[in-house]
């Protein structure tokens, strides 16, 4: 059975959109999610959304949640990251501390000071988390990053650890519309 971990899983709309999209691949229908945050009640959330995924569509697949992140690579196939390291008050200093300084961004999670500001916090993390992979997931896992800034993070996991990875983004879709 194919085990699939979400890392930042308390994101409750991405997480429940990433795993009812995991769920219409009839291979993965019967596949462990194995959803993992440090905030319990958005955590529980997020797994009982998931769960009415599953029940509804009358699916063998199976949910588990856990704040533990080594628990939840345990014996993975493929870690998908989803968090946002530092949250939304680490997010607002990436947008205003730049601007004191006249430097304004549309976006402060992929480009200008923003963006190096996110990569400084996340990339510590996910070699970490590359790490916990490499000690308890299954040996050929992949890491799939959609966390900003996706290419520094996914340049910095090539460099740190040579980890098989991935980098995706959500919103590709929506911008190519616009």
């Amino acid at each position: 059975m194919t085990k699939i971990t979400l890392i930042g899983a308390g994101s409750t709309v991405f997480t429940r959109n990433l795993c009812s999209d995991i769920l219409l691949t009839p291979v993965l229908q019967d596949c462990t999610l194995s959803l993992m945050d440090i905030d319990p009640e958005r955590l529980e959330q997020a797994r009982s959304l998931v769960q009415a995924i599953v029940d509804r569509r009358g699916l063998k697949a199976q949910v588990e949640a856990t704040t533990d992140r080594l628990e939840a690579v345990q014996g993975a196939d493929y870690v998908i990251t989803t968090f946002q390291q530092g949250g939304w008050e680490a997010y607002k200093l990436d947008i205003e501390s730049p601007q004191r300084y006249g430097v304004e961004q549309c976006v402060g999670d992929t480009l200008g000071p923003g963006g190096v500001f996110r990569a400084l916090r996340t990339i510590p993390v996910l070699i970490d988390l590359c790490q916990d992979m490499d000690n308890a997931a299954a040996l050929d896992a992949l890491l799939i990053n959609y966390v900003n800034p996706m290419a520094a993070n996914c340049w910095a996991v090539a460099e740190a650890t040579g980890r098989p990875h991935v980098g995706l983004c959500h919103s590709v879709q929506g911008t190519s519309e616009m």
